[in-house]
């Protein structure tokens, strides 16, 4: 029996997969703790991946502009098997009208 393969990236570097499944809130203070471990990981020669990312930590990812650095794995447990969660509709603002005004 073969011994399993650590993962690699397709230029040959070895590549540390982060599962951050566990995430569910995530917030900036996760994502510099993300980013902290990925900058040592590249400064031995290491890509990084995050695996099982939700999409809010993908969204907060892309949004502080570390998509590049952060890549999440195609492939997310969450998006595969996971059912949406009910949530209550948001509530709309509802402004009076002043008489005085002309419709709209």
């Amino acid at each position: 029996m073969a011994a399993p393969q650590s993962p690699h990236e397709p230029d040959g570097r070895a590549l540390l997969v982060c599962d951050v499944g566990g995430l569910h809130r995530p917030d900036l203070e996760a994502i510099e703790a993300v980013a902290r471990l990925a900058l040592a990981a590249r400064r031995l020669g290491c890509g990084v991946r995050l695996d099982n990312a939700s999409p809010d930590l993908r969204d907060l990812v892309a949004f502080v502009g570390l998509a590049e650095v952060l890549p999440c794995s195609t492939a997310s447990a969450i998006e595969s098997g996971g059912q949406a969660e009910q949530r209550e509709e948001p509530g709309g603002v509802e402004e009076e009208r002043d008489p005085a005004d002309p419709p709209a």
